[in-house]
């Protein structure tokens, strides 16, 4: 039965720069594990229930892309065949959906699911057929900025799959996410923290858009499990603050914000989330460094403008507080808050 790809293909050469990437790591650690070899890895760093290796497919379906790819010659055709498998109804039939974290096998039995989901579905499938298939990270360096509530941001990052075909790696893209302008090969162990602080977000994601009230510590956990397999892990750090936060546990936020900053300082979130809790504290010379540092670095960042104005307002630069309000309402509409508070101040005699 011939393919319907409901979708195009886009393959982004990832030449000269990937293999720069490639090269830093030679020699230190591994990119590929067997799910045996994975397992083994992961039992000393989470508890045997959690442990989950997001590539493994079934015996089954390893045989059926093993027999879908018999007799095609050319890797460049081989990956073809296995994304359009991926998407056509007649083979397994997944979709992109935003907020949907899982393994591959979770993947193909709700039919979808995110970038991280997907890649491990076709990282599955293309090493089940012999095929060099690895995660990256293709966030941009300004990462995507979603909202928790009026007080926190969190950055959002990008992991999708790469494949050799010959001397160069290709980046495929799951979701239309453009040019990739920055990514990094990751291990398979890097995966498995993405998928747990993906499931994470998920739950505050979940919660908000249904009106419920956020379960925190259970969030809370899943970062930890994330940064459990990788420490250094900048957003995990970040989004363990916000749960933290909520929590009451400022001192534990604090100090896994500034984490954060110190593992990555480009991620205005983390500065925007701290800046946030010292504004709480009155702390307004350390609460404008943080949040001018947010600015600066995302100048798209309306959580980090309208955290500005406050502290502006308090230092008594109102001028300065109605520049940053203009720009927060901006770039978020819709935002009641900031628009109420730029409304008082436009007031006739507000000065």
């Amino acid at each position: 039965m011939p393919l319907r790809d409901p979708r195009p293909l886009v393959f982004a050469a990832l030449a000269g720069l990937l293999s720069l990437a490639v090269t830093a790591c030679a020699g230190t650690h591994r990119l590929e594990y067997t799910p045996t070899e994975l397992e083994e890895a992961l039992r000393g760093r989470l508890p045997p229930s959690e442990v989950v290796v997001p590539y493994a497919v079934t015996p089954a379906h390893a045989a059926r892309i093993q027999h879908l790819l018999t007799g095609v010659p050319g890797i460049r055709q081989k990956v073809e065949l296995i994304v359009s498998a991926l998407y056509d109804p007649a083979y397994f039939g997944l979709k992109y959906r935003a907020g949907a974290p899982g393994t591959a096998e979770e993947a193909f039995a709700r039919g979808g699911g995110d970038c991280l989901a997907l890649a491990s579905a076709f990282i599955g499938l293309a090493r089940a057929a012999g095929l060099e298939a690895n995660y990256i990270d293709a966030s941009v360096r300004i990462h995507e900025t979603q909202y928790l509530g009026e007080e926190t941001a969190v950055n959002l990052g990008h992991i999708t799959a790469a494949v050799k075909i010959g001397q160069e790696r290709f980046a495929l893209d799951f979701e239309g996410m453009g040019k990739v302008t920055w990514y990094r090969v990751i291990d398979d162990a890097e995966a498995v923290a993405h998928l747990f602080n993906n499931r994470g977000y998920a739950l505050l994601d979940e919660a908000q858009a249904s009106g419920r009230a956020p379960d925190w510590a259970a969030a809370g956990l899943r970062f930890r499990q994330a940064l459990s397999v990788k420490p250094e892990f900048a957003r995990a750090w970040n989004n363990l603050g916000i749960a933290e936060t909520h929590l009451g546990r400022v001192e534990q936020a604090i100090s896994a914000y500034r984490r954060a900053i110190s593992l990555d300082g480009t991620l205005a979130a983390a500065r925007a989330n701290l800046g946030g809790l010292y504004l709480a504290r009155n702390d307004l010379p350390a609460a404008q460094a943080q949040l001018d540092a947010a600015a600066r670095i995302d100048p798209g960042s309306a959580h980090a403008q309208y955290a500005l104005a406050l502290v502006r307002l308090r230092t008594g630069d109102r001028a300065g507080a109605r520049e940053a309000l203009e720009r927060a309402v901006a770039l978020r509409t819709g935002w009641k808050a900031a628009e109420e508070l730029l409304s008082s101040l436009r007031a006739p005699g507000a000065g």
